[in-house]
């Protein structure tokens, strides 16, 4: 199996391998200049990369004997379907800060804030691409690799419907009785689907187990709408740009499914005007503390994230102990990080 860098980006030279143009010369410069390195410096940002340490358990939730050997021997494939996991959730967060228009990511300005909206689209579109193509070169058979591009291709159809609900929808249109359940499909669309596919490759990548990729399948989208749930609340108590985009731009949120359930139907037409004066938010922080909001979103997201890890309570799983007691870790480093 061949090795990309760190990123799984292409490596000096490989790009006119790649292109193989009749005409043009040498192109390298130009595409890390306008492609690779926007892509390169965005990267480098620091990650949970929680996503990423989903294949590995997917993997482990099907392999059976000696799981660790297996695990070690087919550890390349694991690392090239982690890095997949990240490359594209990398392109969802540039498109996505493209139609927010976010002003920071991961602690520096968005990649179309640095480098112009013309070539950070292209670059998280390319994103999207890249690591498909690289599928060719893990070594797997192909009933395998043809199962890896379904997952993919399902995960990421999935995600874009999301996205058209979230960028096209005014939240603040929906009835308050239907509020809820538009933010959840919102959430299970976009966040769900995409930890649904990382466990499902790790599971492809085990062997063939059509009832746990199954159940990989409903865990992801449960785990990810939970990782979203604990996003939206902490973004609400930050300081700085992200604080209430969700909010300002009218967007399906966790805090808003929250709030058209709990407050009557008085208050809650009071939280939605108070959205209207954003960037004012003095209105809104007003109405948070009054209803604790914030904490009812917390508790209740901690709630879901409970129910979605009684899904592996599955006869199946129950030699599995130690790879649930790690899924159990990952949701205690989800507290912790966002609560």
């Amino acid at each position: 199996m061949q090795h990309k860098n760190e990123h799984g980006l292409p490596r000096d030279g490989e790009i006119e391998s790649i292109l193989s143009l009749n005409w043009g010369g040498e192109v390298s410069e130009v595409m890390d200049s306008y492609l690779l390195n926007p892509l390169r410096e965005f990267l480098d940002r620091p990650s949970k990369k929680i996503r990423g340490q989903m294949v590995e358990i997917g993997f482990r939730l099907v392999a059976s004997g000696d799981v660790e050997q297996i695990l070690k021997r087919n550890q390349p494939w694991i690392e090239s379907a982690s890095q997949l996991l990240e490359s594209l959730h990398s392109a969802s967060l540039i498109i996505d800060d493209i139609q927010d228009d976010s002003q920071m990511r991961r602690g520096e300005p968005t990649v179309h804030r640095k480098h112009g909206v013309p070539l950070a689209l292209n670059a998280g579109n390319w994103l999207y691409f890249w690591p498909l193509q690289n599928v060719d070169e893990w070594g797997v058979d192909d009933a395998t690799k043809l199962r890896v591009y379904r997952v993919c291709h399902r995960g990421l159809l999935r995600a874009h419907f999301g996205q058209a609900l979230d960028v096209g929808l005014n939240i603040f249109d929906v009835t308050q009785e239907k509020t809820k359940a538009t933010c959840l499909a919102s959430l299970e669309l976009k966040s769900g689907a995409l930890m649904a596919m990382a466990l499902s490759l790790g599971a492809v990548l085990a062997g063939r187990n059509p009832e746990i990729e199954s159940l990989c399948d409903r865990f992801g989208h449960a785990f990810g709408i939970a990782l979203q749930m604990f996003d939206d609340a902490g973004n609400a108590s930050i300081h700085g740009p992200k604080q209430f985009e969700d909010l300002q731009l009218k967007r399906p949120s966790w805090l808003i499914a929250v709030a058209s359930e709990h407050l009557a139907a008085k208050d809650f037409n009071r939280f939605k005007k108070a959205a209207e004066l954003l960037p004012d938010s003095s209105e809104l922080k007003k109405i948070l503390e009054e209803t604790g909001l914030i904490e009812l979103a917390r508790k209740e997201a901690k709630t879901y994230l409970e129910l979605s890890l009684k899904l592996l309570n599955h006869p199946e799983l129950e030699t599995k102990a130690r790879v649930k007691e790690q899924i159990h870790e990952l949701a205690n480093l989800l507290l912790r990080a966002y609560v």
